[in-house]
């Protein structure tokens, strides 16, 4: 792996914590501010840097060819109509955009009807007063983003990642288990 999105693990940490107190206060939204933590998390994977590479700044852009190669995919096992468009917050689409090997290394190919089952989650539960919204709330994604988090967060450390934020938080992850 040539590249270590650090900013992209901490953004997709941030979401889950936004979720966590939403989801204490009983608050709305949270299982779509888990949905965005779980396409960043996912989007990792296929987006390279395109500026800043190295620093402490550096921004991305997907790998269209991977997501237009998932979209079709879909389509030929008939997950995804014929006519539909390629859509970016579609975590089915992401799961099959990332490389095989990573999804096997990571075990998500296991939670592969989760990412069925909340592929439009981000989607269709923006906007509470429209008519087709979800509008509510599953701990299992969270748990699903908790875990995977934790599990990218590990592989990027064992491909040698020394990205601040996510050494910390494989620290924070084993004392966390170890107090349990």
């Amino acid at each position: 792996m040539n590249h270590f999105p650090g900013w992209m693990l901490e953004s997709a940490h941030s979401y889950l914590k936004a979720s966590e107190l939403l989801d204490a206060q009983n608050l709305p939204h949270v299982s779509m501010v888990n949905a965005i933590g779980m396409e960043i998390l996912l989007k990792s994977f296929i987006f390279v840097p395109d500026q800043h590479q190295g620093t402490s700044n550096e921004t991305y852009k997907p790998s269209v060819e991977a997501l237009i190669a998932a979209h079709k995919h879909l389509q030929s096992i008939g997950k995804t109509r014929a006519d539909q468009r390629r859509d970016g917050h579609d975590l089915l689409t992401l799961f099959h955009a990332m490389p095989a090997e990573i999804r096997k290394k990571l075990s998500l190919d296991s939670q592969e009807d989760s990412f069925e089952r909340y592929r439009n989650v981000f989607t269709r539960s923006r906007y509470q007063y429209e008519s087709r919204s979800w509008t509510f709330s599953d701990p299992v994604l969270m748990r699903l983003l908790r875990w995977t988090l934790a599990n990218v967060a590990g592989y990027y450390t064992e491909q040698g990642s020394q990205d601040p934020f996510v050494l910390d938080y494989i620290t924070e992850v084993q004392a966390r288990t170890a107090g349990d």
